[in-house]
């Protein structure tokens, strides 16, 4: 998000200044509505008593006509209206113990993601062709939804697979929806490779590389 000169929705508790668009402001966690620019966040003595984290502060948006309410027009307008402000974000984990989780997050604003979606959705269309069936196997984060996305700017038929299915209930599904790609993560691919000769439809999987903390298509 890159900060304007168009003034948020919030200001500083301590300088009284309100704070731009796109500028980070450290918001109390037990204090109500308690703000503090970036500034006095570090340089207010005695500091704040209690644990201050970063979020963003932002403005009115620009309005944008919505005519054609289809998923595709929605998701389109909100990326527009929206486009540099966080949209999907991943929760840090310590670089040396990766079971600790940080208080910082590593974001995508809409654009981002609405990039991501659409050339994800051009090389997805080398695989299937709209109308057909794509199955998503994966944990909860960005590159989920970010399929989905895909699937809806191409019309794709998305269909969910719950990650704790066995075997025989995942090739159940497949079969019985004729899904031809499979998008899911490192994990998860061996199920797939192991059932894929029960699966007579299944042409592609796609893997999400683990690259670091964060999975990419």
């Amino acid at each position: 998000m890159t900060t304007s000169e168009k003034l948020s929705f919030w200001y500083c508790n301590n300088c009284n200044r309100t704070l731009n668009h796109g500028e980070f402001r450290y918001n109390c966690t037990t204090c109500d509505d308690y703000d503090y620019c970036e500034r006095c966040a570090k340089t207010v003595d005695p500091p704040h008593p209690h644990r201050m984290v970063p979020e963003l502060a932002y403005g009115r948006a620009e309005k944008k006509k919505c005519r054609i309410k289809d998923m595709m027009t929605i998701i389109q307008t909100a990326i527009d209206k929206y486009w540099d402000r966080y949209c999907m974000g991943i929760r840090d984990v310590d670089k040396e113990n990766p079971a600790i989780y940080m208080d910082s997050y590593s974001w995508f604003t809409f654009k981002n993601i609405g990039d991501r979606s659409k050339n994800f959705g051009h090389g997805l269309r080398r695989l299937i062709e709209p109308r057909g069936y794509l199955g998503i196997c994966a944990e909860n984060r960005p590159e989920w939804m970010i399929t989905d996305f895909a699937c809806i700017f191409q019309s794709i038929i998305s269909v969910p697979i719950y990650t704790l299915f066995n075997k025989n209930e995942i090739a159940y599904v497949i079969n019985n929806t004729q899904v031809s790609v499979i998008v899911c993560d490192k994990q998860l691919l061996p199920k797939f490779i192991d059932i894929h000769e029960q699966c007579s439809s299944l042409q592609h999987i796609q893997l999400q590389k683990n690259r670091g903390s964060q999975f990419t298509i």
